[in-house]
């Protein structure tokens, strides 16, 4: 089903591409776009089930590969363990070029095995042998980047960008940054959405399709990792995790009103894009509206970053009518309020009243806007041409 989709939005990609001037006629794959609508029309339960398959075989192939290994010796060896790990993600590599060229379901559960067993043992090798703790962390960073860009399977970018994502976190957090993350996050997946046509001009035509691939893995993985960090923050704030030493033994806390700032920011800059495509200024009464509604909503949810972040998810989904990261942003942000509401730091009538507040004052800047400037609007013609812009 995610091939498919992928497939869809490929196309839609290569129409956009050739209808801005972007990429020649003739460099269009009609063969490829035919190939891939056909196989657009296949069930989606059949590709989910050969997703299902090769994590399964994934599994199988690591525990299988791995007995023989460790009766051979080799398991205790962290350079063998990195060069096999290097083989196999080689080998599924190829087999992921010879899958999208056959556009066969069976080559790509294989390849999905054994490249997700090669990048088992690459991880394997790095975090269990002596290389110091940042350091094999960086490396894995690096290795799962070359894999985003060399892999060509969406789904597999997909992971290999969440895990890069996940290992950048990690860092940021060692280093005593972690108030950059959700606003880092959050500016990335802003600019991969919002603005990955545009980036893609500044690429030479035969690789835009591919880095535009990219960009699209790259922009789900750090929403998917933005939503999930937004959690792990809220956790750490009722267990005190963030008051801890350093390795210095020096004592650091965490500011949530850095960390608020920067994501409301990178919230703005989200909207500078979107209303940019309706040639609509930040600075008109449509824009102050909107900024202020982010504002609000970024200072009443300083402890809570999880609203600004969902609902970032959520606008960033409508603008671009991406239904699965809608549905996503919306679970979120449900399971975001309940969090926030049924935690026993202060009485529920406090947070009710908080919310009830928070939900007016929301709703009051909609009418307005939608009253004072969007009802004296016409709707524009060519969406398409706006969302390139």
């Amino acid at each position: 089903m995610n091939n498919n989709i992928n497939h869809n939005e490929q196309n839609h990609d290569l129409l956009l591409l050739q209808q801005q001037g972007l990429i020649e006629a003739q460099n269009v794959n009609y063969k490829l776009l035919n190939n891939a609508a056909s196989e657009a029309r296949s069930p989606w339960f059949i590709s989910l089930l050969f997703g299902m398959s090769g994590i399964l075989a994934s599994l199988f192939f690591i525990g299988f590969l791995t007995l023989l290994l460790d009766s051979s010796g080799l398991l205790d060896s962290t350079l063998a363990v990195f060069i096999i790990g290097g083989v196999l993600s080689v080998i599924g590599g190829f087999l992921f070029h010879n899958a999208r060229s056959r556009h066969s379901a069976f080559w790509d559960s294989l390849a999905f095995a054994i490249t997700l067993a090669g990048q088992g043992y690459i991880a394997y090798a790095l975090l269990a042998s002596e290389i110091a703790e940042p350091l094999n962390i960086v490396l894995l960073l690096l290795v799962q980047l070359l894999m985003t860009v060399a892999i060509a399977n969406f789904i597999y970018r997909l992971l290999s960008a969440t895990l890069a994502l996940s290992c950048l976190f990690y860092l940021l957090n060692y280093y005593h940054l972690s108030e950059i993350s959700l606003g880092l996050l959050a500016l990335i997946t802003s600019v991969t959405h919002l603005q990955r046509y545009r980036l893609a001009a500044f690429i030479p035509t035969k690789w835009r399709m591919n880095a535009l691939e990219i960009m699209s893995a790259i922009g789900y993985a750090s929403a998917y990792v933005l939503l999930s960090i937004s959690v792990y923050f809220i956790a750490t704030e009722y267990g005190n995790s963030f008051n801890n030493l350093d390795n210095y033994g020096e004592s650091f806390s965490y500011n949530y009103y850095l960390a608020q700032g920067l994501l409301t920011l990178a919230s703005l800059y989200a909207a500078y894009l979107i209303l940019k495509r309706y040639q609509v200024k930040l600075r008109s009464t449509a824009g102050l509206l909107i900024s202020a509604a982010i504002i609000i909503l970024g200072v009443v949810s300083i402890y809570v970053s999880g609203l600004l972040a969902t609902s970032l998810i959520i606008i960033i989904a409508t603008a671009n009518s991406q239904r699965v990261l809608l549905v996503l942003g919306v679970i979120a942000l449900v399971g975001y309020i309940f969090w926030y509401y049924y935690q026993l730091d202060t009485s529920l009538l406090v947070k009710s009243v908080s919310l009830f507040v928070i939900g007016i004052t929301l709703l009051l800047l909609r009418w307005l806007l939608i009253k004072s400037y969007f009802a004296k609007i016409k709707p524009c013609a060519n969406v398409n041409q706006e969302r390139l812009s």
